[in-house]
């Protein structure tokens, strides 16, 4: 039986921990509803002072701020996962670290989206993910700008690191994911499955329905077939982010 250790975040909710007491902010930021009659969902991950979304809900917009699994959110209202917006927002010097653009960013959430909230730790019913027997079946790629495609049964990340896709993993499987798979390298990773324990992936708002071919077997075959990984069922003591107030973002 694998120990289990707690899913923890690295960046503060007090905007002060970084540079002294003086938060970080985007120069510019600009957030709009997104058109129903537009399909498109693209997201950059926010690094090096910028971060553009487009069709993304607030709570993936809270994920990618906090660097957390969707079940690391509690709380919240109906809109959270459900209202799409399309966000701008960049620094001009650019030369920020990841760790502080992700504290832009919850500048950014705190700001515009109102967002007030704290931390707290859970037990909770969570996923283990290792590496199976024959190892992984993936090789490390250059750095560069990370990028995913999510349907309801696929998952499509360019320049990723295991951390990344335990999170995307945790959507369709209902459960937070903890990476034990000692890989820290990058990584392109493409996995399709037929069944998951959340129907059509868990999509947080996207419009991409699930379209099964019956011949890849549920998420938990799939990912030891064509990854070279397997996931193990237990509980795990987790951080987790409750939104004690958020609105819909002000005006530009």
């Amino acid at each position: 039986m694998l120990k289990a250790l707690p899913i923890t975040f690295l960046t503060c909710l007090g905007l002060g921990c970084l540079r002294g007491a003086q938060p970080l902010r985007f120069d510019v930021a600009s957030i709009h509803p997104h058109s129903p009659d537009d399909n498109r969902f693209q997201v950059h991950m926010p690094t090096n002072g910028q971060f553009h979304a487009t069709s993304a809900v607030a709570k993936l917009v809270l994920m990618l701020g906090y660097d957390v699994q969707e079940n690391q959110i509690v709380g919240g209202p109906s809109w959270l996962d459900s209202e799409k917006w399309d966000i701008e927002a960049k620094s001009d010097d650019r030369v920020h670290t990841t760790v502080e653009t992700r504290a832009m960013l919850q500048k950014m959430l705190e700001e515009r989206f109102g967002l007030r909230a704290h931390r707290d730790t859970q037990s909770l019913p969570a996923y283990i993910l290792t590496i199976a027997k024959g190892g992984p079946k993936f090789k490390a790629q250059p750095d560069g700008r990370t990028n995913y495609l999510i349907t309801g049964n696929s998952i499509s990340l360019e320049r990723g690191d295991l951390a990344h896709m335990a999170q995307l993993l945790s959507t369709a499987l209902g459960r937070p994911v903890v990476d034990r798979t000692g890989l820290s390298g990058i990584y392109d990773l493409s996995l399709k499955w037929d069944d998951a324990p959340i129907a059509d992936g868990g999509l947080l708002g996207l419009d991409a329905p699930a379209a099964p071919e019956n011949d890849r077997g549920s998420i938990f075959t799939a990912i030891q077939d064509q990854l070279g990984l397997r996931l193990e069922s237990q509980r795990a003591p987790v951080d987790v982010i409750v939104i004690d107030q958020i609105e819909r973002p002000s005006a530009n």
